[in-house]
């Protein structure tokens, strides 16, 4: 089992790194200047990861207590779905979801505190 939990946390990691690059395809692929392009590419993963350090972030100093936090997770992972969809990645943004709510709910029913990584 403890082995399973690496595993989840593994995904859990890889997920939000799914979610930043998700945001910066879809900056990229919007119709546009170069510079409209590269500042949104690079912005909008920019303030993702922001509002995930300061907010949801394991050793966030105004880390969130669940629910609130759940819902900003929701919120960022729901965001980089839509994005992809814009993007003319539906599928990809269908996969995200299911595999964010899968993760997160293996998360709370191990009852494990997202720590660590």
């Amino acid at each position: 089992m403890a082995s399973l939990r690496i595993i989840n946390m593994t995904v859990r990691f890889l997920l939000e790194l799914c979610m930043l690059a998700a945001l910066a395809y879809w900056g990229f692929q919007l119709d546009g200047s170069w510079l409209l392009r590269l500042a949104v590419g690079i912005g909008a993963p920019l303030l993702a990861a922001t509002v995930w350090g300061l907010l949801v972030a394991p050793k966030a100093k105004r880390r969130l207590a669940d629910p609130w936090r759940f819902l900003v997770e929701l919120a960022l992972f729901g965001l980089a779905a839509a994005a992809l969809v814009v993007a003319a990645r539906p599928y990809l943004a269908l996969i995200l979801l299911v595999v964010y709510l899968i993760n997160r709910l293996l998360v709370v029913w191990w009852g494990e505190e997202i720590a660590a990584l």
